[in-house]
């Protein structure tokens, strides 16, 4: 890498410039900041990467792109209300590198740029309504070297959040499905080599293995974080298809009655904790608890796999029901019907998101859907799921 062989124009500083006298900036960062920093943190050198230079840029011309997310699961709950008390109590840190960033190729604005680290961090800032930040510009000889330079900065101080096994593992099937890397055994180790440096052999092993395994899997499955509020949470599924709230924590009885259901997510069709708290506040409240099934973590047969999360909510509900057999008038036979039971299972949330080339590249699956992954419309009112295959 050439330091400072790239220049960015000035037409675009003069727009930055602009912008930057109005926007809200509580953590209080300066350009005499931005340059100490140079010296204390100096640009890390990336194959493939030019340094173009540590500039102040407007929240405004600044786009995430989730779909380049290098975590697995979205943006940590945990670790973004840690940045968020990291900034309120200690401010901007000087020592800390701030994230990569590169000129958005996909906006009309010459004034924009694309950041391929720092999206934890951005929500964090988002949060405290800080409009601005610092961000390391490089231009990139390759889509491939941009990848890798992602997956070698992500580790930030203050605080910070190392990539797990199977953070890299989605970005090798990624990157093998986007054609950057061959699918070869030999090209799969060398790119886990390059971007799972701070891990151990034995880890490494396993995401090599792993992704040999499973790269035809990984870039059509979506997982779902059980935390956050963002598009592939368990709470954005719920509020994107107009779905009650999940649990009953902020709401009255009578807000409960009005909204007609209760509803939950499981990760298996016997998951105690969905169960007992669908039949304890089903009861205590006289309305249906729904059950919303999702893979926390991909499975090579979707479909398999949720036909035996049916069997297992089936198997569950008998053991309820046998609990009610035996402890109802001293154990006598009793006559019981199961379509009135108060806990009912509502379908899936869409996981198989490979591009549908018949219906113009959409997902193949969107919003609730059943054991074979055709869409369904919640019914709140409708009958459990399982009684209908």
């Amino acid at each position: 890498m050439t330091v400072f062989t790239q220049s960015v124009p000035s037409s675009v500083i003069s727009v930055w410039d602009k912008l930057l006298k109005t926007c809200n900036n509580p953590l209080g960062i300066t350009e005499e900041m931005l340059e100490e920093s140079l010296k204390v943190c100096p640009p890390v050198e990336y194959e493939g990467g030019t340094f173009m230079g540590r500039y102040l840029v407007p929240n405004i011309c600044v786009r995430y792109n989730p779909e380049e997310q290098p975590r697995d699961k979205s943006n940590d709950a945990t670790h973004v209300n840690a940045l968020v008390n990291s900034f309120s109590v200690s401010g901007y840190s000087i020592n800390c590198a701030p994230p990569i960033a590169s000129f958005d190729e996909q906006s009309i604005q010459s004034a924009h740029i694309k950041p391929q680290s720092g999206f934890n961090r951005h929500e964090a800032l988002d949060r405290l309504v800080q409009e601005l930040y610092v961000y390391d510009l490089y231009s990139w000889e390759s889509k491939y070297d941009e990848v890798v330079a992602r997956n070698q900065s992500n580790h930030h101080k203050n605080p910070a959040l190392c990539q797990t096994k199977e953070d890299y593992l989605k970005e090798v099937c990624n990157a093998v499905a986007g054609g950057l890397v061959d699918s070869s055994e030999d090209a799969i180790n060398s790119f886990v080599d390059k971007i799972a440096a701070d891990k151990t052999a034995e880890i490494r092993k396993w995401i090599k293995k792993s992704a040999l395994q499973n790269c035809s899997v990984y870039p059509n499955f979506r997982t779902y974080n059980s935390q956050g509020k963002g598009k592939n949470t368990l709470q954005g599924f719920f509020e994107n298809n107009k779905i009650p709230k999940a649990g009953i924590a902020g709401r009255s009885e009578e807000e409960i009655k009005e909204q007609g259901c209760i509803t939950y997510c499981a990760g298996n069709g016997d998951n105690f904790s969905a169960w007992g708290r669908g039949v304890i506040n089903g009861t205590k409240y006289g309305v249906t608890t729904w059950i919303f099934g999702y893979a926390p973590n991909r499975v090579p047969d979707l479909t398999a796999w949720r036909y035996q999360y049916k069997e297992t909510f089936e198997n569950m509900r008998e053991t309820f029901l046998d609990f009610v057999e035996v402890n109802a008038n001293d154990g006598d036979t009793i006559d019981f019907d199961e379509s009135s039971f108060c806990v009912k299972f509502a379908g899936f949330l869409a996981q198989y998101v490979k591009p549908n080339p018949n219906d113009l590249g959409k997902p193949t699956e969107e919003g609730l859907v059943d054991f074979d992954g055709n869409p369904i419309k919640f019914d709140p009112d409708g009958p459990c799921l399982t009684t209908l295959v």
